[in-house]
């Protein structure tokens, strides 16, 4: 036997060993990234963080853009990454330690590198510009020489690099504030007829630019219809740039001080048994009460710096500043609710289907991709900009109750979700035994774990 074929031996998860929290975990993210993401696929790009943009600024449609922004914006995303780095570890650890030695890193390199492409196809071709695969797989690429550092390092390393963002984005609020000044100066010249100097109308094009990103303008509404109104080849060709600026402009940001932090955070949390619901009740309780006190105190106060400025650059930049705390502090609330849920044994029917959508989680990221797609694109239903926001949250509840039941019937006969299959025959280049049979191997853990 050789030691490609020993790994694929060893390396799937038995079902007695799977960690069923993090499964949870898993589940509860994918959809919570929806429950994010359901307005880019269903409204123009600025509604994300701005109620004014579209799907409704008044009653129940502005309170749900209240409690998305201060209680999961941002945690979903950390939430996930935190499980991705967990997954790392514990899947390069049972590898190693079942005696795959140096066939651990190969197997390892070639599953972030088939994960790149899935990632690359998801924002090229299934449209999806937000897409978070392709950003993931180049730190699954560093990573990996991070899973054996002790985990109070790996710890404060993730603590460390959120420090720098914040200092990094208060920074980037004091060049706002300047630029915004800038811009005042110059359009004020331009009203009473006189000339720019070059320096001006650099600085004024870019506070337009810094301005279209949360506020629609005509050019921008004509681009976003343009992409939903034409054919497939249409929005293809026609988000390409959109969608290459968008993953690689503020790579070295994500990549270093966004999602890799956390990554971090996670292996450490995996390793203390935090994230395997083993710590004591009182443990995750203090783990919600501590982070939602946090949590929503600072995020309450961003919202209120969005909504003083009209939840323009200059408001966005300035709540930009306690972004990573309130996120942390939330990302601890959500965990540690979600794990004292699975630790008191509550909800079962319900953890069941959030465990299963986890084990599946690729197959429904990606599913849900393509649910939107074909519903918001003329060359599908063509329902773009035809709901509200609270209508679109019911969307994502369906969405989530159809996978979930999916992924439980699947699962019942199948070791695998589709894509998971998929990824899992092409990282050990051989196809891998779909159905479930005797005591044989159970299917591993999305993003992270075989």
């Amino acid at each position: 036997m050789t030691n490609i074929d020993r790994a694929v031996t060893t390396a799937p998860v038995s079902k007695q060993d799977r960690i069923g929290s993090l499964d949870v975990l898993r589940g509860v993210a994918v959809f919570g990234i929806l429950l994010m993401n359901i307005s880019a696929f269903g409204l123009v790009w600025q509604a994300y963080g701005n109620p004014n943009a579209a799907g409704g600024s008044v009653g129940l449609n502005l309170l749900l853009f209240k409690i998305m922004n201060v209680g999961f914006e941002g945690t979903m995303r950390g939430t996930f990454s935190i499980l991705f780095g967990a997954g790392i570890y514990l899947m390069t650890e049972r590898m190693e330690n079942a005696g795959a030695g140096l066939t651990t890193a190969e197997i390892h390199f070639r599953r972030m590198t088939w994960l790149m492409i899935f990632g690359f196809i998801h924002w090229s071709l299934l449209l999806w510009t937000g897409e978070i695969l392709f950003a993931y797989s180049l730190c699954g690429f560093v990573l990996f020489a991070f899973r054996k550092i002790v985990p109070i390092k790996q710890f404060a390393l993730g603590i460390a690099a959120l420090l720098i963002a914040a200092f990094w984005l208060n920074q980037d609020y004091h060049e706002m504030v300047g630029l915004a000044e800038q811009a005042q100066v110059a359009e004020t010249q331009v009203a009473a007829g006189q000339s720019l100097s070059p320096e001006q109308q650099m600085a004024l094009d870019k506070w337009n630019e810094e301005v279209s990103h949360v506020i629609p303008t005509e050019e921008s509404n004509a681009m976003f219809e343009g992409w939903h109104e034409g054919s497939y080849l249409d929005a293809v060709t026609g988000m390409w740039d959109f969608n290459v600026e968008f993953q690689w402009k503020g790579a070295p940001f994500w990549l270093l001080f966004d999602m890799m932090p956390f990554m971090l955070i996670g292996m450490a949390l995996l390793k203390w048994d935090v994230l395997s619901a083993a710590r004591s009740v009182g443990f995750y309780a203090g783990a919600a009460i501590l982070g939602y006190g946090i949590g929503i105190t600072l995020g309450l106060y961003e919202y209120s710096l969005l909504e003083a400025g009209d939840f323009g650059p200059v408001a966005g930049a300035e709540a930009g500043r306690t972004y990573q705390f309130s996120r942390l502090a939330m990302v601890a609330g959500h965990i540690g609710l979600i794990l004292l849920i699975v630790k008191l044994g509550l909800l079962r029917w319900l953890q069941k289907g959030l465990a299963a959508a986890g084990q599946m989680a690729l197959t429904n990221y990606i599913g849900q991709t393509l649910i939107c797609t074909l519903l918001f694109y003329d060359f599908g239903f063509g329902l773009y900009g035809a709901f509200e926001r609270y209508q679109l949250y019911l969307l994502v509840l369906t969405i989530a109750a159809v996978e979930m039941v999916f992924s439980v019937i699947w699962l019942r006969t199948y070791r695998f979700g589709p894509l998971e299959w998929v990824w899992r025959s092409l990282t050990y280049w051989k196809p891998q035994p779909m159905r479930k049979g005797g005591d044989g191997p159970v299917p591993g853990q999305m993003l992270g774990a075989t």
